[in-house]
């Protein structure tokens, strides 16, 4: 919810701890240590901290990571509004939003992907929510990595829930794949500030999608 064009928090501090890391969270957890660290950076910005999970995995890989987050019952490093983050331009190698934008009007997109473009040297890494209808399965067999090169296989169909609104009020102000939110909306606005250098869906957790932006 926005006020007086301030944040209120949305969920109170324990919305981190009671049912919050299930599996599917975890497979994302995973995604974002990984994306991140195969981007090599020496510091790292965090918005949005949730539980800390990620930045604390991170600073023990040797990454120096700081925090930023509205709300200072967090803990975060910085306490600031993602609009008019409290930053240096270019203080970051990458910067990680997870489960960030979709917190804030549609409206309010363009001046969020501006700060964090401005506080990061080069990468960002964004993880939006994807409502859609899917078909996915995981198999398994012998011999599997020299067929697919991998250790599975994992066949998906999605069909997205372009006829749905979102209906978490105060919360998701929207998702990519909701009714007005086509994917490829959510793309060209992306596109208007920086160079999509991946696309990335997590298996067995397809509400979640990762972009790995990069500064032109």
């Amino acid at each position: 919810m926005m006020k007086n064009n301030k944040f209120d928090v949305q969920v109170d501090k324990t919305h981190y701890t009671e049912n919050y890391d299930t599996l599917e969270r975890f497979i994302s957890y995973y995604y974002q240590i990984d994306l991140a660290r195969k981007l090599a950076p020496e510091k790292v910005l965090e918005v949005g901290v949730g539980n800390k999970l990620v930045s604390r995995y991170l600073k023990q890989t040797g990454i120096k990571v700081e925090t930023c987050d509205f709300d200072a019952a967090l803990e975060p490093d910085h306490i600031g509004d993602v609009r008019r983050l409290p930053m240096k331009d270019a203080s970051y190698d990458t910067v990680i939003a997870c489960q960030v934008l979709e917190h804030l009007p549609w409206e309010e997109i363009d001046k969020v992907l501006s700060e964090l473009g401005r506080v990061s040297k080069k990468y960002i890494l964004i993880f939006l929510p994807y409502l859609s209808i899917n078909l996915e399965a995981v198999i398994k067999f012998p011999l599997i990595r020299s067929i697919f090169r991998k250790s599975y296989w994992n066949p998906f169909f999605r069909i997205p829930r372009f006829y749905k609104k979102i209906e978490q009020p105060g919360e998701h102000y929207w998702e990519m794949g909701a009714k007005g939110f086509p994917k490829r909306k959510v793309e060209k606005k992306l596109k208007e500030h920086f160079d999509i250098v991946k696309r990335v869906r997590p298996v067995l957790n397809s509400y979640h999608y990762f972009f790995i932006l990069k500064k032109r």
